[in-house]
């Protein structure tokens, strides 16, 4: 309320001046700000928690877990995927083994005896990551992760069941980005007491450190880069136990998140990709590698004494399986190469041509043959190398079509093996 003065003058009413409030001491005032602040916050936070609860109620997962790092500690793996985790876009979900899904579909069933099951294991690629985040890949190609629908293993189960219309067929997919060959092996051995698949195929060879020191072990040093890893670090590691308790924060880093992601990809893609065009003119570099060091020649022997037990371990259990060498752009028949994957190999040869991580490549085909006599089961992944197609979308994670090409690749395998 105002008072009019007959000069004409405003004057604040007695009341207004004499509030309760402004007798208060400056203790009181910060307390009863700080009280209005907590309850106007713990409204929006109930607000939030009910946007996420109509929009999560159907897949089994909290607050907790969808605030939290898409993976987690593991005593035995180190890390691995979060079970129920779901993507943010609900293109994926973890079920509760941490195995890649159809988001809700998060419950492994009881095997039935009519039912047809394979166990896919591996890293990235196997899982279904597109174009990788770090440098300019996905400036590149503007592929982000593929949905569940377009991975190896769906497209697997489709053609399977397809071909097995008398089996109930399903396809778990059980790989973890930047798994080592250790680890799928550990990874398939804990999941193998669980789940009884009828085929085990794993896609490995990517992730092994390329040089090993005499004194060395994989797991190590797995292990040392996991704990660098920015999640453990400021600021995440302050700002992730604030996402994992609160909906509205959550909401509010995944927004920031995403619109960055979104305006990168809509700033390739309304200037033509530019990225694709430097690199298309830049043209390819001469690859280096060294294939005769002896921290090289340590990391080989050490990826094929792993990948030969894990083959061992499978067939002393007569389990049918399938060990495959994951391929890489390096292998690629570059005469069939489109504008995108010349681009891709360009920027690969110019600015990530790691002569001892190429030579570990190369030198783990090279010996390949001499290394897996007798082991039927072990094979290198090379039809793509010379497929008159987009193949990649980085240096080793693949297109939607030649995830639909690999399934066939792996169906012609098992209908080959399968009695």
């Amino acid at each position: 309320m105002l008072n009019l003065s007959g000069n004409g003058n405003f004057e604040k009413a007695p009341y207004y001046s004499n509030s309760i409030m402004s007798k208060w001491p400056l203790p009181k005032k910060i307390l009863y700000s700080i009280i209005a602040s907590f309850l106007v916050l713990l409204a929006i936070e109930a607000v939030f928690r009910i946007i996420f609860w109509i929009n999560n109620k159907d897949y089994k997962t909290t607050v907790f877990i969808q605030g939290n790092t898409i993976q987690k500690d593991d005593s035995l793996l180190i890390f691995r995927n979060r079970p129920f985790y779901l993507d943010q876009q609900h293109r994926f979900q973890y079920n509760e083994e941490g195995m890649k899904s159809v988001p809700g579909d998060v419950l492994i069933p009881e095997k039935k005896s009519n039912d047809f099951w394979v166990l896919l294991l591996g890293a990235s690629t196997m899982e279904g990551m597109g174009s990788n985040n770090d440098g300019v890949w996905l400036d590149i190609t503007g592929t982000t992760d593929h949905p569940y629908y377009e991975t190896i293993a769906w497209y697997l189960q489709q053609q399977l069941q397809e071909k097995m219309p008398d089996r109930k067929v399903r396809v778990f997919n059980a790989a973890n980005s930047s798994y080592t060959i250790e680890q799928s092996r550990i990874r398939c051995e804990m999941l193998l007491k669980k789940i009884h698949p009828d085929w085990v195929i794993s896609l490995d060879g990517q992730n092994n450190p390329p040089t090993l020191a005499d004194t060395s072990s994989v797991l190590s040093i797995v292990k040392k880069d996991w704990e660098m890893n920015p999640t453990k670090s400021f600021p995440l590691s302050w700002i992730i136990p604030l996402t994992s308790h609160s909906a509205f924060v959550n909401s509010m880093k995944q927004y920031v998140f995403h619109r960055k992601t979104e305006g990168r990809l809509e700033t390739a893609a309304s200037n033509n990709y530019p990225e694709r065009r430097k690199w298309l003119q830049v043209g390819p570099a001469a690859i280096k590698a060294d294939t005769v060091s002896k921290g090289v020649s340590n990391a080989v022997e050490t990826y094929y004494k792993e990948w030969l037990q894990f083959d061992s371990a499978l067939t002393q259990k007569q389990q049918k399986h399938l060990l495959l060498l994951q391929p890489h752009i390096l292998f690629r028949n570059t005469s069939l190469l489109d504008s995108t994957e010349k681009a891709l190999y360009s920027y690969y040869s110019t600015e990530w041509n790691d002569e001892q991580k190429n030579g570990f490549l190369i030198k783990l085909r090279d010996e390949f043959k001499g290394k897996t006599i007798g082991h039927s089961s072990m094979a290198i992944l090379n039809e793509v190398d010379t497929l008159h197609q987009q193949v990649f979308v980085d240096y080793c994670h693949f297109t939607q079509k030649t995830n639909r090409f690999v399934a066939t690749v792996l169906l012609n395998y098992i209908l080959k093996e399968q009695p």
